[in-house]
């Protein structure tokens, strides 16, 4: 019984399989012909099944031929005797005359035709390019509200062809109705997709044109809400320059911003605190909890910053610790009596719904620096700021690492919980805006020990397995395959606890993903070597600087120094560093204000302040080597 036997190798997102046939040579003969004979039945066939068409009848390719060399009434009426001959075509024929029409201008033809469309009839993408053009005579008839009805598609299922004219027709459907914000951020998206020219530089105008025309207050309100990553705060910062620069408006918010320059020194280096203005004062209240669920993270908060005090070289305050309690209530209180007994700088609370409580009331502050942040749209008064270590900007800073290695397409590998999909939100928002792209994303359990499934999935090994199964069954024989992840990618973000990390990198080792540049976060990181992390050798990830003993300031004690304190190693290490550098920042609130996007030198990164009157961190580097964490540039 002759069984014949293939070599294959099969990717997922190759175009073609390349396969080996090896056949006895008594027998090849005759399977050749046997094969011809087959393609040649095949394609009568398919000849005998292609409906006839008129000798003057035009074909699609005259159509769209005419199409793109500018005929556009020829064109249309190409598309319109296709139409004519063909019943199951006939709408997506008549969408295609609609959109010649169009392009001729004229919109009485291109009306008259979308009218005996039916929707229904349509393909998925044609449906879009309908609506499209529903919307754009809507607002021929003043009919806005028509229009963005129309156009209420999610963002992320918008053909990427036809972006640009759907972020058009909504900024112009929002101006119309004075949305004026709405209609900026379309016109910012938009402004993302083109490239340079006339085009660009006229959506450009309407944006400065559409800030302009913004109050003052609405201008630095929205500015002060608006993340410094986030594609429409240059638009903002520039209306900001200018209305400060036409006002005269020494001493203004705007006027501070627009003198500060901070997109500009968002990647200068980072200075030193002894080097800025810093203020004098005599008492600070800490106001941290002593029980409760935030007991423990106040505990390190607190030995961070009194470690952080006894190093302090210049003139001490006197601190003061005062409890508040479990309760916003409690911290409140705790916030009124420190302001009783004289306090004239205060660092907390801790939670975030205190801090919001604090922003949110007209209790008479002193300068604050919070350990926490508050949420949206609470800010913090002149004279404030808010402090925190959250897991999204480590996600921002490994999406701009990758940019900036030319590293554009990424998998996103994250646990099944809270944190995992703030970090993958986070991760993804700032790799598009930067045109970067997220080409897949699984979740896992971080209970379970086997990740093999959601990592077949995400690397498109299970698809390149189902292929082969097919073939098996196509061609009643065994294969022999070499497995290769997606060749699509560039890098893989992950987010993964140390333990974690130990059992998913053998995984993605032995699916060959690791083939790819890996970035993590600090969750990776358990604070301590250990020769059990030399699975983990090659990954890149965040870290506080001060736990990889990349610091050298002389106000920042060395953890050698600190090697009696528990809280000065191990998970509660970070937030540890996170009380020094709250202690250290305390007396330039309001150079650090004044100065946003200006970076200094922290332990637990490069610090500056954002117009939220958020601290922005951007941490440092470390790749695992011989199981052990090595600062990188």
């Amino acid at each position: 019984m002759f069984t014949p036997s293939y070599d294959a190798t099969l990717n997922p997102h190759d175009t073609a399989l390349t396969m080996t046939l090896k056949l006895p040579s008594s027998r090849a003969s005759a399977l050749l012909q046997t094969a011809l004979l087959l393609a040649t039945v095949l394609a009568l066939a398919a000849c005998q099944s292609t409906p006839s068409r008129r000798a003057d009848q035009p074909s699609e390719m005259d159509a769209q031929t005419l199409f793109l060399q500018g005929e556009f009434g020829a064109a249309a009426q190409a598309w319109l005797d296709l139409a004519r001959s063909s019943r199951s075509e006939r709408d997506r024929y008549r969408l295609r005359a609609a959109e010649a029409y169009r392009e001729e201008g004229d919109a009485a033809a291109m009306q008259g035709l979308v009218d005996n469309i039916d929707r229904a009839k349509l393909p998925r993408e044609d449906q879009f390019r309908l609506d499209l053009m529903q919307a754009e005579l809507a607002l021929t008839r003043n009919d806005a509200a028509g229009a963005l009805a129309l156009l209420a598609t999610p963002t992320g299922s918008v053909p990427e062809d036809r972006a640009p004219r759907y972020y058009e027709l909504r900024a112009r459907a929002h101006a119309s109705q004075n949305s004026v914000l709405d209609a900026i951020g379309d016109r910012v998206a938009l402004d993302t997709l083109l490239g340079e020219g006339s085009d660009k530089a006229a959506n450009a105008a309407e944006i400065r044109a559409l800030v302009a025309g913004l109050p003052e207050a609405d201008l630095r309100l929205r500015l002060r809400e608006a993340d410094r990553n986030d594609p429409l705060y240059p638009w903002l910062l520039a209306g900001a320059r200018a209305k400060a620069e036409a006002s005269g408006s020494g001493g203004s918010y705007a006027s501070d911003i627009a003198t500060s320059r901070p997109l500009e020194q968002s990647f200068t280096p980072a200075v030193v605190l002894h080097d800025i203005e810093r203020a004098t004062y005599g008492r600070v209240a800490l106001l941290l909890p002593s029980k409760g669920p935030l007991a423990a993270a106040a505990a390190a908060v607190r030995e961070g910053i009194f470690a952080a005090y006894f190093a302090d070289p210049n003139p001490r305050p006197a601190i003061k610790v005062y409890d508040v309690g479990s309760t916003v209530e409690e911290a409140m209180a705790a916030y009124q009596l420190a302001l009783d007994d004289g306090a004239e700088r205060v660092l907390g609370p801790i939670s975030r719904e205190a801090v919001t409580q604090l922003f949110q009331s007209d209790v008479q502050r002193v300068p604050t620096l919070t350990l926490n942040y508050a949420d949206a749209p609470a800010l913090p008064p002149p004279g404030s700021l808010q402090f925190a270590l959250l897991p999204e900007e480590e996600a921002v800073s490994a999406a701009d690492r990758l940019i900036r290695r030319g590293l554009r397409r990424a998998l996103v590998l994250v646990p099944r919980d809270e944190v995992g999909q703030r970090a993958a939100a986070a991760f993804g928002e700032r790799l598009r805006a930067q045109g970067g792209v997220v080409a897949g994303q699984a979740e896992y359990d971080p209970s379970a020990a086997d990740q093999t499934n959601e990592i077949r999935r995400l690397t498109g090994i299970e698809q390149s397995q189902a292929r082969v199964q097919f073939l098996r069954g196509l061609l009643g024989t065994e294969l022999r395959m070499d497995p290769t992840p997606r060749a699509d990618v560039d890098a893989i973000f992950l987010f993964a606890r140390n333990a974690q990390a130990r059992i998913l990198l053998p995984q993605l080792k032995s699916l060959e993903a690791t083939r790819f540049p890996i970035l993590a976060t600090s969750a990776i990181y358990g604070g301590s070597n250990s020769a059990a992390d030399v699975d983990l050798d090659g990954v890149e990830f965040c870290e506080v600087p001060w736990l990889l003993g990349a610091t050298d300031e002389a106000s920042i004690p060395t953890r050698a120094q600190l090697v009696a304190l528990k809280t000065a190693s191990g998970p509660a290490a970070r937030l540890f560093a996170f009380g020094i550098d709250a202690y250290r920042l305390l007396p330039h609130l309001e150079w650090l204000e004044r100065n946003p996007g200006r970076p200094v030198i922290g332990a637990t990164g490069a610090l500056s302040a954002d117009p939220n009157g958020r601290i922005r961190r951007e941490p440092g580097w470390a790749r695992y080597t011989g199981a052990s964490p090595r600062p990188v540039d």
